[in-house]
C-alpha cells in the first residue's frame, strides 16, 4: 500500500507534464500525410522525433514539418489548402525540423523540405 501511495504522486507528475511537440494541423494528399507541429522551448531533437515516430502512419508515407513556438502557424487551422498551397505556405517559410516515413520502412527520414522544393521543380 505504501509503494502505492509513493507511485501516485510520480503518476500524476508525469501524466500531468505537457507534451514538447503539439499538433497544429494534418493534410492528406493523394495519400500521403502532412503534419504541421510546434515544439515547445527546451524541446530536444529526440523530442521532435519520438513525435514524428508516435504520428507516423504505418500504412502510408507522412511528412512532418516542425517549427518552433515562435512562428504563427494559425494559417494551417484557418485556410483550406491544396498540395500546391500547402507546399507554397511550408516553403515561404521553413520549418525547422522536416522529417518524412515510409512505409513499411522504419527509418527516419530528413529532408522532407528538400522533397517539397523538389516537387515545385516540377510544375
Amino acid at each position: 500500500m505504501k509503494k502505492l501511495i509513493l507511485l501516485l504522486p510520480l503518476f500524476m507528475l508525469l501524466s500531468c507534464n505537457p507534451n514538447k511537440v503539439q499538433d497544429v494541423a494534418s493534410f492528406e494528399f493523394n495519400g500521403v500525410w502532412y503534419w504541421v507541429a510546434q515544439y515547445e522551448d527546451g524541446a530536444t531533437k529526440q523530442d521532435v522525433e519520438a513525435y514524428v515516430n508516435k504520428w507516423a502512419n504505418p500504412t502510408q508515407t507522412s511528412h512532418f514539418f516542425i517549427y518552433d513556438k515562435s512562428i504563427d502557424l494559425s494559417v494551417f487551422k484557418d485556410e483550406t489548402f491544396n498540395f500546391t498551397k500547402f507546399t507554397q505556405t511550408v516553403l515561404a517559410n521553413k520549418p525547422q525540423y522536416g522529417y518524412y516515413k515510409m512505409p513499411p520502412n522504419t527509418k527516419l527520414n530528413t529532408d522532407a523540405v528538400w522533397l517539397l522544393e523538389q516537387s515545385q521543380k516540377q510544375n
